[in-house]
């Protein structure tokens, strides 16, 4: 079904483009308007052709610098190059939106888009940046609300809670009546009951098990890896202090140096446990604040 779509396509194309056809008779041919060239590129959005549909997209700038759709088909190169994953292409173009046609209905969307792109690019600044964009330049869109949404996550990630907090509030004080501000309630609630996360102390977890081999994974909540540290390490130590008794210097040094190995990473086992302990109760609570919200990236 897809690949006769793709043909008709590119018969259309060809047709509209290069060959004259004659209709009833007469002289007439096919007249490339700027809705045809518009529908071209939308037809090829729809079956995820992006390339195709961002070449029929700016064959209408080009063609038709002047049509009142040329913001619509500038926002759509942009969201051609997003829901392809090519996010600095997808960043510049959605920027260009906003300079070239600032009054288009399509500009607000155009600058939130903005900021996801950077967001997908681990740009956090220039994400926020963008965000602010939206607040100031459409305050009254719903892009607006939704950028504030962004802004809180990218505090929450800079490992701010209080900042991603303050976000959540503004968008409280500033649309009480957005449809979301019930589910925003309940998500500064949870970040309440979280304002101090429990956490691991790595450095803590790596001194136990230098003192105790294990003690530092039981610490940090692995208990079976604590156990098993325990035990592999206990034999080792045994046997080079049974050998050093026995006067078995030979034996003591083998077994010794096979089990320093073991011991050591021991203690960097035990503090890397603790700092993925903790990374793991920070990303529960950023799962649980993204469904809360509705909102992930």
């Amino acid at each position: 079904m897809t690949s006769t779509i793709h043909r008709f396509l590119q018969l259309l194309v060809a047709l509209l483009l290069y060959l004259p056809v004659c209709a009833h008779g007469e002289g007439a041919g096919i007249l490339l308007t700027e809705d045809v060239q518009l529908k071209l590129g939308d037809a090829f959005m729809a079956e995820d052709e992006y390339y195709r549909a961002i070449t029929e997209y700016k064959k209408l700038i080009i063609l038709f610098p002047d049509s009142r759709k040329a913001d619509y088909a500038a926002f759509r190169i942009g969201m051609a190059y997003f829901r392809g994953e090519e996010y600095g292409p997808a960043a510049r173009a959605f920027a260009v939106v906003g300079a070239r046609y600032p009054g288009s209905s399509h500009a607000p969307e155009a600058a939130y888009y903005e900021g996801l792109s950077y967001v997908e690019l681990h740009q956090p600044d220039r994400a926020e940046t963008a965000f602010n964009k939206v607040l100031a330049a459409y305050p009254a869109t719903e892009f607006a609300g939704t950028s504030l949404l962004g802004k809180s996550l990218i505090d929450f990630d800079r490992k701010s809670i209080p900042d991603c907090r303050s976000q959540l509030e503004r968008f409280l004080a500033e649309y009480p009546r957005d449809a979301r501000a019930g589910n925003v309630r309940n998500a500064v609630t949870l970040l309440d009951r979280n304002r101090e996360l429990p956490r691991k102390s790595p450095l803590a977890a790596g001194i136990l098990s230098a003192l105790i081999p294990g003690s530092g994974h039981i610490y940090a909540g692995h208990y079976g890896d604590g156990i098993t540290s325990f035990f592999l390490n206990g034999l080792f130590i045994a046997g080079t202090v049974v050998a050093v008794k026995q006067e078995n210097y030979a034996v003591a040094g083998i077994v010794g140096t096979i089990g320093l190995p073991f011991y050591i990473g021991n203690i960097y086992g035990a503090a890397n446990t603790a700092t993925k302990y903790n990374l793991g109760i920070r990303n529960d609570l950023r799962g649980k604040l993204s469904v809360m919200l509705d909102y992930r990236f």
